[in-house]
């Protein structure tokens, strides 16, 4: 897919203008250089495309980066701020760029709109086409994609668009996959090793995972969609406005997921926030693997105890955990199925028939114990939604049913109709046949 690639310095209001192009915020926008760390990328609705937010370059040195992002490109916008004029900066992005050899649209953003012009002076930088817009107003977007269009050979007003976005539609939806876990966990390390690329930067320091960076991958089964979020914890001061947005991006991104990998760091003590996520993907009910990282780093002894005896072990009985490494890749293989696999449990469908038995012969077994004046009994069962699975019990008089017994239910629930590693939902309601 052809790929749009917003460029400039740092603070020149890339983020604002990529989330312009979209329609809605996709990426964190502060006035702060260097916020967004990673390559963050989308689909457009208007355009055949991929649109994607480039980091801001920090140095002539940054070469590294710089290849990455132009390798990226069919198309550039290299934006630059009105408001600053021409930087040193501007000028050794701009001959980079050039080199490249690729269209190329130079974006003068925040213009005030007061009848000023600045193509003249920021003519210097050798670019035969130009537009002054202002990414924070929404002014001049609608000629920026007009322009991409063109770029792109879309017909400004065509049925070729509309018909190339019911395609889309038709396509089948990718699988999402979040990777989420408290910072430092290893989750960009194995982004890159699922994506067999550097689609995520890695680093010591906590929270270089900012906006969340997604990639799509194919196979035979379909596609796979991941996403790579910022670590989650809990800001120490109000004025982390960064992380508190990133965190607010990467809860979103949760909650839009069909399935979630939660990594924890088996080298180190689990911590309030490892079990905080484990809270948050259960409220939520997503089917989960529990990727334990840095499982190399472990003895026989240490990894007998994390699994059994460890205070963790309680809660990891309630998922699936696969031990890994993402520095080296060990286990990376075995993934790629559970996400097929978890997604395929999650949209699955019990016919009411079957469900009905299935009733029947655990309330035989094992009837519902008698409370008050009389029994309670099961009549019948319906699964009323998919992702994540519902039940409704149906049953011959009000009141709750012992916790014990509805968890006996959920449990044979998951055992014997094929859910066993995808959370469900069970509710109940007095009524008759």
């Amino acid at each position: 897919m052809e790929s749009i690639v917003l460029t400039g310095r740092p603070n020149v209001g890339k983020s604002s203008l990529y989330n312009a192009l979209l329609g809605y915020r996709r990426a964190i926008v502060l006035d702060m250089p260097g916020t967004t760390m990673d390559l963050v990328r989308e689909k457009l609705e208007w355009a055949p495309a991929m649109v994607i937010d480039s980091q801001g370059i920090f140095d002539e040195g940054d070469t590294q980066t710089l290849q990455e992002i132009i390798k990226a490109a069919s198309i550039f916008l290299f934006v630059v701020d009105a408001q600053v004029g021409v930087t040193p900066f501007d000028r050794w992005l701009a001959r980079e760029v050039h080199i490249a050899k690729k269209p190329t649209l130079l974006v003068i953003n925040k213009c005030d709109g007061h009848g000023r012009s600045y193509e003249e002076e920021f003519s210097e930088l050798g670019f035969s086409e130009s537009l002054e817009v202002s990414a924070a107003h929404r002014r001049g977007i609608t000629d920026l994609k007009s322009w991409c269009r063109r770029q792109l050979g879309v017909p400004e007003f065509s049925e070729e668009i509309i018909e190339a976005s019911e395609d889309n539609e038709e396509e089948k939806a990718p699988i999402k996959l979040a990777l989420i876990g408290r910072p430092n966990s290893g989750k960009s390390t194995l982004m890159n090793k699922l994506c067999r690329q550097r689609v995520s930067r890695v680093s010591p320091i906590a929270h270089t995972t900012r906006d969340p960076v997604s990639f799509e991958i194919e196979s035979s089964k379909g596609k796979i969609r991941i996403v790579d979020t910022a670590g989650i914890r809990r800001p120490r001061s109000l004025k982390e406005s960064v992380e508190q947005f990133s965190i607010h991006a990467s809860t979103r991104t949760l909650k839009e997921a069909d399935v979630v990998f939660l990594l924890i760091n088996c080298s180190e003590a689990i911590t309030d926030q490892d079990m905080r996520l484990l809270s948050l993907i259960e409220r939520e009910k997503k089917p989960t693997v529990v990727l334990l990282n840095f499982w190399d780093r472990l003895s026989g002894t240490e990894r007998r105890h994390f699994v059994e005896n460890s205070d963790f072990a309680n809660y990891l009985k309630n998922f699936k955990t696969i031990p890994v490494s993402g520095k080296t890749g060990w286990n990376i293989d075995r993934l790629m199925s559970q996400v097929y696999k978890l997604h395929e449990q999650s949209t699955k469908r019990v016919k009411t028939s079957d469900l009905n038995r299935f009733v029947k012969d655990v309330v035989s077994k094992n009837p519902p114990p008698a409370a008050g004046n009389g029994n309670f009994n099961i009549l019948y069962a319906s699964q009323v939604k998919k992702s994540p699975p519902t039940f409704v019990f149906f049953m011959n008089r009000k009141g709750n049913l012992p916790e014990s017994y509805q968890r006996y239910l959920e449990n044979q629930i998951k055992s014997r109709l094929g859910f066993k590693s995808q959370p469900v939902r069970i509710y109940f309601r007095a009524g008759e046949r």
